[in-house]
């Protein structure tokens, strides 16, 4: 009978901490998973729309005049991005509208996740 309590208490401090231990992103194995330039990002993305500067895919980044970001508090302004891979921006240029999706980097920087052209 000790022996089935004792399995019963294993298997259900590892139903509680496996989940956790995931979430903390320190399973083996999964050291790439949400990372950009080897930079871990946070899970909290946050929506743009604005217009491309420039872009500079040898530093991996471009340069965006946005509108405003009320979830973080920001008024309009110009700011680079880096991207999440230099592929998102096939065929843009400087001019461009777009809308975008970002999130902040471990280092402090903003990276772009996702991006799409804005139909004029």
């Amino acid at each position: 009978m000790k022996h089935f309590y004792f399995t019963l208490i294993l298997a259900c401090s590892a139903a509680v901490t496996l989940p956790a231990y995931a979430a903390t992103g320190n399973m083996p194995g999964m050291d790439n998973m949400r990372t950009v330039s080897g930079q871990a990002t946070q899970a909290q993305t946050f929506m743009g729309h604005g217009k491309i500067n420039s872009i500079n895919p040898d530093a991996n980044m471009v340069n965006i005049a946005m509108g405003p970001v009320k979830a973080l508090g920001w008024p309009g302004m110009s700011m680079s991005f880096l991207l999440q891979n230099t592929a998102m921006l096939n065929g843009y240029k400087a001019g461009k509208v777009v809308n975008f999706n970002f999130a902040k980097d471990t280092a402090g920087g903003y990276v772009i996740t996702r991006i799409t052209p804005v139909k004029q």
